[in-house]
């Protein structure tokens, strides 16, 4: 079944329709990945789906009784509230819901008995919905949404206001997933969020039972998440069934073919036209013109392939070879603000390093970078910079430009270069026709991305620093630095939350959290893999009651422990069967009442008895753990 159907949409800003005859269906479980490069229409069409914008010609439709959730690029103001009271708003749709059980009880405990079957099953499919979209433990769920976002505990009371666009965005989307709403639509979510919030977006994603289409550049995300792709391609929609990878791998085949057979159909016009040419004027005059009319007829021909998308061309020339001893760091330490970000850190790095850099957002990424560059003072310890090093540093804020120079004087300030040739070099990054001259402060974030790594590579470095550098790119740019970064020859440290880039052009993991550094051999993937096996997974407050807070030291005191927790399974595993009978016995008398029954009264004790059983559950699971890391066998 649909829960979205959008049908011949079109929509156009001026001369330039951006939407043509695009036609979407979306249904349950179904999570489709809208890709296609920047500026093709995929935020009006996130927007048109939304409601938010109307179409020239066609029309959205919904399931009954479904919302949609839209993430945007740039969230909305949030007046005075703090980070928690903006979650807890996202509830008042749950809170209106809760409202209408209760009064559907006391409909139901006055209802007719010829009434009553159809007013049962309004309310059984109202505490349904209420369920699914987590009514019994939404409230509980607001801390753990904005801590799974990158807040902190201490967050929580800040005012919105006060929050930088990032923050927001991740707020913004904190609320929406709080809201329950059946169909999400979210445009670049991964957006300001780090590694670990990413991969607990994914998972939540996975779960979703409702629909969902996502705007991202993010190529594993989309591997992660998606079940189809959508290609908005020259105001159409092309879709493709699976991940990301099948999706490129199919796009790239298609355009092969397609080239493969434009010079096919060439050949073919070139010897119709030659026939053409030579008899036109013979004995086969007649046969040539039918020639000449099915040359005419190929040329016509369009081809369905999809556009070729355009994109930077970036590759580093040959540069100085730097000493083998590149930067050598002895017992560093960084703060913000009273807050250590690294602790007495060494490491030599050698010329030919690829390191990546991850941690959680505020954990320090950017001012190490810019500790190496020199730009910050260390809090202790030094840093020096090898003979021979020539520095490159991609800036994700932009703030290497000066506002008040155009493109061309932009570059001109790394190397001496006419004119021309910076109007030609500029051009590999997509700024062609009248945009070499404007100035930088005219850009757009994306722009200023490609500006500034052009600038970089156009310097011909030794050293990369690079500080986010896929942020604002799409995934044809993208592909491009992964392939320009693997061709460089010089050391690399890049600080990503790209998993694609950071697996694709980095030998070394440096992971900044909670104060420390940590160094790891291979690349993210490879970090994550030991990652597993030296970090033990996060127990809940449940299991660390129940489990013993400390290892048995003799074997009486084993064998008294074992015992202890045999029971304590056995226990729990009576009160799970204890509660889901009673919940049984529940089901059966609403499914089939007496005039003696209670409705109202078995309706809230069904609820009662499923909050029952997770707590049961719960502690279950609490004594299962004890009992295995006592070597119970259950």
């Amino acid at each position: 079944m649909s829960v979205l159907v959008a049908q011949d949409l079109h929509k156009a800003f001026g001369a330039n329709d951006v939407i043509q005859g695009v036609n979407v269906r979306v249904g349950w479980g179904q999570r489709i990945g809208l890709v296609g490069p920047n500026g093709t229409g995929k935020t009006t069409l996130l927007r048109l789906l939304a409601g938010d914008l109307s179409p020239d010609r066609g029309k959205v439709t919904l399931a009954r009784g479904t919302r949609v959730g839209w993430l945007r690029q740039d969230p909305v103001e949030s007046g005075d509230r703090t980070i928690f009271g903006e979650a807890e708003a996202a509830l008042a749709v749950t809170i209106q819901m809760e409202a209408r059980l209760r009064a559907y009880e006391t409909i139901v405990a006055e209802a007719r008995d010829e009434d009553l079957d159809a007013v049962l099953e309004e309310y059984g499919a109202l505490r349904e919905r209420y369920e699914a979209m987590g009514g019994y433990d939404a409230t509980r769920d607001i801390p753990r949404v904005l801590l799974s976002m990158g807040f902190r505990e201490s967050d929580f009371a800040r005012p919105v206001m006060l929050l930088s666009g990032g923050e927001k965005t991740r707020l913004a989307l904190a609320r929406m997933l709080l809201a329950g709403t059946e169909i999400l639509l979210l445009d670049e979510p991964t957006n300001h969020l780090d590694l670990q919030a990413t991969e607990w977006l994914e998972q939540y994603l996975q779960s979703f039972g409702g629909a969902v289409i996502v705007v991202s550049h993010d190529r594993r995300f989309l591997d992660t998440v998606v079940t189809g792709i959508a290609e908005l391609d020259r105001g159409r929609l092309e879709t493709y069934r699976g991940s990301f990878s099948a999706y490129w791998e199919a796009r790239q085949t298609r355009i092969s073919q397609a080239d493969s057979d434009s010079r096919q159909r060439a050949d073919e016009i070139r010897r119709l036209e030659e026939f053409w040419r030579r008899n036109k004027a013979g004995q086969a005059r007649n046969q040539a013109w039918s020639k000449y009319k099915t040359a005419q007829r190929l040329r016509e021909q369009t081809s369905d392939a999809p556009s070729r998308m355009a994109t930077i061309h970036a590759s580093f020339s040959e540069t100085t070879r730097s000493g083998d001893e590149v930067i050598r760091i002895d017992r560093l330490s960084l703060a913000f603000e009273h807050r250590a970000l690294v602790s007495d850190f060494s490491f030599l790095v050698t010329r030919g390093m690829r390191i990546g850099i991850i941690g959680p957002n505020g954990s320090g990424k950017s001012t190490f970078l810019k500790t190496v560059l020199g730009r910050r003072a260390p809090d202790a310890g030094n840093i020096r910079i090898g003979a021979g090093v020539r520095i490159g540093y991609f800036d994700q804020q932009g703030q290497t430009l000066d506002d008040a120079l155009n493109l061309i004087e932009t570059l001109q300030t790394v190397r001496e270069i006419s004119e021309t040739e910076a109007r030609n070099y500029l051009a590999r990054f997509l700024f062609t026709g009248d945009d070499p001259y404007r100035t930088t402060a005219q850009l757009s974030g994306g722009e200023r991305n490609r500006l500034v790594l052009a600038q970089v590579i156009l310097a011909a470095p030794n050293l990369l620093l690079l500080d986010e550098p896929t942020n604002h790119l799409d995934i044809a740019a993208r592909e491009a630095l992964v392939h320009a970064l693997q061709a460089y020859t010089g050391t690399l440290i890049v600080a990503s939350h790209d998993r694609h880039l950071l697996d694709q052009t980095t030998l070394m993991t440096l992971e900044i959290a909670d104060g420390n550094a940590t160094l790891f051999d291979g690349s993210y993937s490879d970090y994550r893999q030991k990652r597993k096996t030296i970090t033990p997974p996060v127990r809940r407050a449940e299991e660390v009651a129940t489990a013993s807070d400390h290892t048995p030291r003799n074997s009486f005191e084993l064998s008294r422990a074992r015992r202890k927790a045999q029971r304590a399974v056995q226990d729990s595993e009576a009160r799970v069967a204890e509660i889901e009978d009673f919940i049984r016995r529940i089901e059966e008398c609403l499914s089939n009442p007496t005039p003696a029954d209670d409705i109202v009264k078995l309706a809230y004790e069904h609820g009662e008895a499923q909050k029952e059983l997770a707590r049961a559950m719960t502690d279950w699971e609490g004594a299962m753990t004890t009992a295995q890391r006592l070597g119970l066998d259950t």
